[in-house]
């Protein structure tokens, strides 16, 4: 009997050391990523940091007013929407496609690189003569007559810039869409005035997010106004931001405005949240009313949700 009992304790001594042999192990194996650690036979989730529930809605909030076919509001922190319409409607985005013409130029070629402009990026809308035939200006240089005053010549001497180094821009930025998630977009030409290209409000959000990582850029589209002068000093532009809210909304990181006859008023604006460590993406597609709306969106977010 007492060989028994010797043996049984024996044994559960054994399991006892095995067993806590087998949860040291897990515990201070090193993490693979920042937030799990994945055996053959268990998986357990540290998360990296806390769940956050911010921002909270307010749901006696009253709905925004907005005349845009399609609008969206997105909290990058949280990486969810605040605010849809018709978000996966593909509408045509005008001069908003100038930002992933924007992101492939600024990823492929340098800012001081000089760019000798063509005879096919000049007047390309008909309406407004931006550059001139054979002047020389920076790839810095064009991306802000782009962000400010949402130049299309600017938009196609990137083009044939790029061109002149083998490279298809138009169908870059299409590939860059792809990479992104963009799948309900198709890009036509380097500027947005060709209708036939498309977009949808929930793909825009993924391409401005991506964006963000250069703020270099959204630092142009928050000028109001700049002087761009020719490489040989020989030519000067006065340049004027089409973007109505500066100075009039608070806390404005960046953006873009777009227009053209079918496409309406389009608008994409990134803000500063209201405890400014976290950042609002809104865009609004086929508005008649683009500013307003986009004044309302802003409005409404800052009072409908709360970020502390």
């Amino acid at each position: 009997m007492d060989r028994k009992l010797a043996g049984l304790t024996i044994v559960v001594a054994i399991l006892v050391l095995a067993n806590a042999y087998f949860f040291i192990t897990i515990y201070r194996t090193p993490l693979d990523g920042p937030s799990a650690v994945f055996h053959d036979n268990q998986a357990f989730i540290f998360p990296s940091q806390p769940i956050s529930y911010l921002p909270i809605l307010d749901t006696s909030a009253n709905e925004v007013p907005l005349d845009a076919k399609s609008a969206i509001l997105y909290d990058v922190k949280s990486d969810r929407n605040l605010f849809e319409k018709n978000i996966k409607d593909k509408l045509s985005i005008a001069s908003l496609t100038k930002v992933m013409n924007a992101v492939v130029v600024w990823e492929k070629f340098s800012p001081n690189d000089i760019v000798t402009v063509q005879s096919s990026a000049v007047e390309v809308d008909g309406q407004r003569k931006d550059l001139y035939a054979g002047e020389t200006l920076s790839v810095h240089d064009l991306m802000q007559m782009m962000f400010i005053e949402s130049s299309n010549d600017a938009a196609y001497a990137l083009r044939d810039y790029a061109a002149s180094h083998s490279i298809d821009l138009v169908a870059e930025m299409n590939a860059k869409a792809t990479a992104l998630g963009m799948h309900d977009t198709h890009f036509v030409d380097p500027a947005g005035l060709n209708d036939l290209g498309y977009s949808t409000a929930s793909d825009l959000v993924k391409g401005v997010a991506y964006a963000l990582r250069y703020d270099a850029l959204w630092s142009f589209s928050r000028q109001s106004s700049a002087t761009i002068v020719s490489a040989d000093g020989k030519i000067s532009h006065e340049i004027k931001s089409t973007d109505q809210l500066l100075g009039v909304l608070s806390d404005i990181v960046g953006g873009k405005t777009g227009y053209t006859d079918s496409a309406l008023g389009c608008m994409i604006l990134i803000v500063d949240a209201p405890n400014q460590s976290d950042r609002i993406i809104a865009i609004i597609l086929g508005s008649h009313d683009r500013f307003g709306d986009m004044k309302n969106l802003i409005s409404w977010a800052k009072q409908a949700y709360r970020w502390q």
